[in-house]
């Protein structure tokens, strides 16, 4: 008999603002305090959530059930034995960070969190074999946001961006989000609203505690100057849509010392026209964190490198920006995107028309499937259907009509004529898979041991390709009579692409040979870590009792924040884990090692590998 347990984990950081809490661990234990299970399983989760100290992470280690991780969307599930069918669970998480981190947040030991305690309510299947439970949990913003910000320091701006008159949502504007200070304003971070108004800015304190002194003296951090603040940013904003100012707050309009999650609601007096009415088709990003027409902190370097972080770009890329059905002549336009596999720096002329032979749409594999609009049905405005891309939606020169997507999927539904739905522009134009640009391949698991240095005829080349938005009005299309239109050519003239993995490798040397011998006297550690984009290595020993609780370094590591392409990777064939420091006792021991590479989404960072983990027993 299978009993299995599903759920979810979400947290909230506004009310109408949540993220999946994706890859952390679950834990599912036997009730620790037994003789307060019923009193526990009854109660509220804002009675029972809370931290779990490492003395009663070890208390409760016997009691654990099982354990799992959530997937990408928060979704987790546990398959147990049909003796616990009668019996009640505690459930924990441990969260080792959290979504959408910026790069520059400090690195955190992870901190295990306590849920509740529950009696599952089992639903049985026809032929009474299987017993199923589900179990959702949203956490609160007023939890979710100080484990974010107190852990993790990740602070967020969540909000909208409407008409002031009619409320209508205002897509594709690029908002800024400023912090007031004393000396000099401090830019939070940017980002472009999506077909609903909505925008994220997710920074970190470090953004606006600095000062024209910094890195030297942060007049708001630093410890024994006259003037200290410990306060969160006095936050304003700016707006622009295709370079018109749409909010334009000063110091005046703050919100002072806002907290780790700031919920706004921003509206505007310009009116702001529908698709088909003197509305801007452009090509304006990489997802929402990327502008292709600007410089670092969100745009690409002349290199084509993305981002302050210094991004390789990897897996689907959302094409984003925005498309009017038809022009204001009522003719119909289409769109494209070409790829060239030679690439000049960005800011100057663009790579030759002749160099543009890949196209999303006939190139195999290049293209992905994506959300490209939205239809809202007037009669009930709840109910929104998806228009998502397909290869029938192309012609054969790579054309992409979004009222073909439309007229298919209406047809694919039985929604009836289009006259009976709103369209909604969304972000993204297409989606682009740049696996299918990526010729390099990982270097082999056993082509470099553990502690030697990856040699430079196995090291992974630096791709990069150009983009091209071509767009165009259609005439006649039977009789192939074109007009290209405003934003037709615009190039992004480089962007770098990856889709290797991390090559990561670590051992103990006293261990080699005889895995489960007790070590005594000096420890040492092998490792090897190496990828083009390196942005951060780390590593980290503590012990059963965490009397031991530290990174271990050794001039390379702790690595973190790396932008430089020349600092790639490194080898320790031995690296002494202590003495010094001489701290460690008669006790078991866990050696972890982390790698980040500098790759992204353009939604989402997406570099991280690790643990690499190694157990042992050191007997002093």
């Amino acid at each position: 008999m299978k009993f299995t347990i599903k759920g979810n984990l979400t947290g909230y950081l506004c009310e109408d603002c949540n993220e999946p809490i994706g890859n952390v661990e679950v834990l599912l234990y036997q009730p620790w305090q037994k003789e307060n299970v019923l009193e526990k399983a009854i109660a509220s989760e804002k009675e029972t959530f809370r931290l779990v100290n490492q003395e009663e992470a070890n208390a409760r280690k016997s009691l654990l059930i099982a354990s799992t991780k959530t997937d990408e969307i928060g979704n987790f599930e546990f398959t147990i034995d049909e003796k616990f069918g009668g019996t009640a669970f505690d459930i924990d998480f441990v969260c080792g960070t959290v979504p959408r981190i910026p790069p520059k947040a400090p690195h955190r030991a992870p901190v295990q969190l306590h849920i509740t305690t529950f009696y599952p309510k089992w639903k049985i299947d026809e032929r009474q074999e299987n017993y199923a439970f589900q179990w959702k949990f949203p956490i609160p913003s007023k939890w979710w946001c100080q484990i974010r910000g107190l852990f993790f320091d990740a602070w967020v701006i969540c909000g909208y961006l409407r008409s002031c008159d009619t409320g209508n949502p205002i897509p594709g504007a690029l908002v800024t989000a400023w912090d007031a200070d004393f000396l000099h304003d401090d830019n939070l971070g940017s980002t472009t609203t999506d077909a609903s108004g909505f925008f994220r800015i997710d920074y970190t304190s470090i953004q606006f505690k600095q000062t024209f002194l910094s890195p030297w003296i942060n007049l708001e951090t630093d410890p024994g100057l006259p003037l200290t603040f410990n306060s969160g940013p006095d936050v304003y904003f700016k707006a622009t849509v295709a370079g018109v100012k749409v909010i334009d707050e000063t110091k005046v309009d703050r919100r002072d010392n806002v907290g780790y999650c700031l919920c706004v609601n921003l509206c505007s007096k310009i009116n702001i026209g529908d698709p088909g009415d003197n509305f801007p088709s452009v090509w304006t990003g990489i997802g929402t964190d990327f502008n292709i027409s600007t410089i670092a902190p969100k745009g690409f370097d002349a290199a084509g490198y993305a981002g302050s972080g210094k991004y390789a770009l990897t897996g689907v890329i959302d094409l984003t920006g925005q498309a009017a059905l038809k022009t204001a002549s009522g003719n119909e336009i289409d769109y494209r995107f070409l790829v060239s596999d030679l690439t000049t720096l960005n800011g100057g002329p663009a790579p030759a028309d002749v160099n543009f032979s890949k196209i999303v749409g006939l190139t195999p594999s290049l293209f992905a499937s994506s959300v490209v609009a939205k239809l809202v049905d007037k009669s009930d405005f709840t109910k929104i259907y998806d228009v998502s891309s397909d290869l029938s939606d192309f012609d054969a020169e790579g054309w992409f009509s979004v009222n073909k997507a439309i007229d298919r999927t209406l047809t694919a539904l039985l929604l009836g004529p289009a006259s009976n739905f709103l369209v909604m522009d969304v972000d993204t134009l297409l989606s682009l898979n740049t696996r299918a640009l990526t010729k390099a391949l990982d270097v082999a698991d056993g082509a470099v041991k553990v502690g030697d240095a990856v040699p430079t005829a196995l090291k992974i080349p630096i791709e990069k390709v150009a983009i091209r938005f071509e767009i165009r009005e259609v005439i006649n299309r039977a009789a192939k009579v074109f007009n290209p239109l405003p934003g037709n050519k615009t190039t992004l003239n480089s962007a770098i692409i990856n889709n290797n993995a991390v090559f990561i490798k670590l051992a103990i040397t006293e261990l080699e040979g005889a895995l489960c011998t007790p070590i005594g006297g000096n420890v040492h550690a092998k490792y090897t870590v190496y990828h083009p984009h390196l942005g951060a290595a780390m590593m980290h020993l503590n012990n059963n009792s965490i009397t031991v609780n530290r990174d271990v370094t050794d001039g390379f590591l702790t690595l973190s924040g790396n932008l430089s392409p020349a600092v790639d990777g490194n080898a320790n064939i031995n690296m002494p884990i202590n003495n010094p420091p001489n701290d460690m006792t008669k006790c078991t021991y866990s050696l972890k090692f982390w790698a980040l590479a500098r790759l992204h989404d353009g939604r989402n960072g997406v570099g991280y590998t690790g643990p690499l983990e190694q157990l042992f027993f050191y007997n002093g």
